[in-house]
């Protein structure tokens, strides 16, 4: 405002014209010219017919035009075109058109990459320090870490339908605890298809459309391009990879060997996945009815102490002064053993583990081992205990949950189609630039746009 009332000052005195003695009382409005949210207005003075124009917002190199505010605020929240007319709507106040907001959508996903991956180099440098401190380094010299990855698409599966057009996988660094590289994959583009199905040839556009294959593909090729270009992005090898119980990942390493047939990755599996894994098969197990009902009923009432007693074993067991052998055979006893204690039947039990039989306990085992239910506890528990290596690591991947939720903000929650042209990518770049910048997006792009240097963070 202060902007606008230096305009009118300024005018006036020009309107001075000698032997008129016109002022802005003499002026008219003539017409406002609108461009988005940026708006002009036209006065001309009665007097002199001299014309005055008056602009809404000053636009200097550290000041970011309201229209790209807006537009970048749409990506913060989460919303669209459609979403940002409603709600300027509900104010009456004139909106930007569709057309308008791709423009600026176009000119602002550049500023937002380049923000994204200058962020993605920062973090580089912090895990490559932590990893010299902590002594990881290859025989070459190079600089090790473990990562957590993980993908996600930009549609809800429900475990059923797993057709997104696009989706991203994210690698982050265990020690640093931010984002190291995110690989997009987008399955559609909407200019080459309609071109496609017109049969019409496709007009100069940026083309988005970079994978062909399935959705449920595209998590394991993209944290494989991760790990081929670590050493080129930021100097460190991935030796170690934390991830959920995704064999494909794992697989795919294996064939490409990123670091040659000497450093093979090692896959550590999420402990909360395992975990939850191995209750959701045990009340899966409380549904079927050949078995006795009373003894459903108490799985179901005990199901939390089945995931206890291996916690309790994970956390015992890791900080012995044993060998790691030693520590991962005795961590799959207590493993083995932890049904046997929780239905009654201690004499497997560990001192640490339990003190024996609590007063009034019923021994429920033999009843289920004749029914043939331990059996079928014994078969589900079968993966958590080929994990014990994995388990004594007492890791999980719950950052790359948190970025995802992230992404899932970004992107109105899964329930808007974001995925055309570029805004899936996008609004995943923000993410990252979100994620690791503590929540400051606004900031870290509007420090990149005013800086007129896409290198610059």
């Amino acid at each position: 405002m202060e902007y606008i009332f230096l305009q009118f000052q300024n005018s006036c005195c020009k309107m001075h014209t000698p032997g008129l003695g016109c002022s802005f009382i003499d002026v008219e409005f003539v017409k406002e010219i609108r461009k988005g949210f940026e708006s002009t207005w036209i006065f001309k003075c009665k007097m002199c017919n001299c014309i005055m124009i008056i602009d809404s917002e000053r636009v200097t190199p550290d000041y970011l035009p309201i229209n790209k505010s807006a537009v970048n605020g749409t990506i913060a929240v989460g919303i669209g075109h459609t979403q940002l007319a409603e709600l300027f709507a509900s104010l009456d106040i004139p909106c930007m058109t569709s057309k308008t907001y791709t423009k600026y959508i176009n000119n602002l996903s550049e500023n937002i990459k380049a923000t994204a991956w200058d962020v993605i180099k920062l973090a580089g440098v912090e895990e490559k320090q932590l990893a010299i401190e902590a002594g990881d380094i290859d025989e070459d010299g190079t600089p090790m870490c473990p990562v957590i990855a993980d993908g996600q698409w930009s549609k809800r599966s429900y475990k059923t339908k797993y057709d997104a057009y696009s989706g991203a996988a994210t690698i982050i660094g265990y020690r640093s605890k931010k984002v190291l590289f995110v690989g997009i994959r987008n399955r559609y583009c909407v200019i080459c298809e309609r071109a496609k199905n017109s049969e019409k040839s496709v007009e100069e556009h940026i083309c988005f459309l970079n994978w062909s294959k399935g959705a449920t593909s595209i998590e394991a090729d993209a944290i494989s391009e991760g790990f081929l270009k670590s050493f080129s992005l930021h100097g460190l090898k991935f030796n170690k990879l934390i991830g959920d119980g995704d064999s494909s990942v794992s697989k795919r390493l294996h064939e490409l060997l990123p670091y040659g047939p000497r450093l093979l990755v090692e896959k550590i599996e999420c402990r909360n996945h395992i975990l939850r894994n191995y209750g959701q098969k045990l009340m899966a197990l409380t549904k079927k009815t050949l078995y006795p009902c009373y003894i459903r009923k108490f799985i179901t009432r005990n199901i939390i102490r089945f995931r206890t007693a291996i916690t309790k074993s994970i956390a015992y067991r890791k900080n012995l002064d044993q060998s790691l052998y030693e520590k991962i055979e005795g961590l799959r006893k207590d493993i083995t053993n932890g049904p046997y204690h929780i239905f009654g039947e201690h004499t497997k039990c560990e001192v640490y583990f339990c003190s024996g039989p609590k007063q009034c306990e019923v021994n429920l085992v033999p009843e289920i081992v004749n029914c043939g239910l331990m059996n079928e506890i014994a078969y589900i528990l079968r993966r958590v205990v080929d994990n014990a290596r994995s388990l004594l690591f007492d890791v999980d991947n719950n950052y790359c949950e948190q970025f995802n939720s992230i992404i899932n903000k970004h992107i109105a929650g899964k329930r808007i189609n974001f995925t055309q042209k570029q805004s899936y990518s996008t609004r995943v770049h923000a993410a990252v630039v979100s994620f690791n910048s503590g929540g400051e997006f606004i900031r870290a792009v509007h420090k990149n746009i005013t800086n007129q240097s896409p290198g610059i963070y």
